[in-house]
């Protein structure tokens, strides 16, 4: 019990580190629930934008007509995103592939 309660405020940690790394990097606001926030891919292209700059040359976003991205449009962004990791030059099993 207290190895699960250990790890789960390690997870919490981590998780807030990085939630203060991509908002002071890009200048954002995140909502709450980080990972529906990355969910859609496009902070994560605007992120690998931000480490190489036209790394990911085509970002779809949400917009006031339409505002929820189809999943092919947040795969296709997650994709990008993957892609450009690939470029730069991170490692395949630090891209949880």
């Amino acid at each position: 019990m207290r190895r699960k309660m250990e790890q789960l405020r390690e997870e919490l940690e981590l998780t807030e580190l990085l939630r203060d790394s991509i908002e002071s990097r890009l200048k954002v606001v995140l909502p709450e629930d980080l990972g529906s926030s990355l969910m859609d891919g496009v902070v994560l292209c605007h992120l690998a934008n931000h480490i190489r700059p036209r790394s990911v040359g085509s970002i779809h976003v949400p917009s006031p007509a339409v505002p929820k991205l189809s999943m092919a449009k947040c795969r296709r962004n997650v994709e990008n995103f993957l892609d450009a990791c690939r470029k730069i030059g991170v490692p395949q099993v630090k891209t949880f592939l």
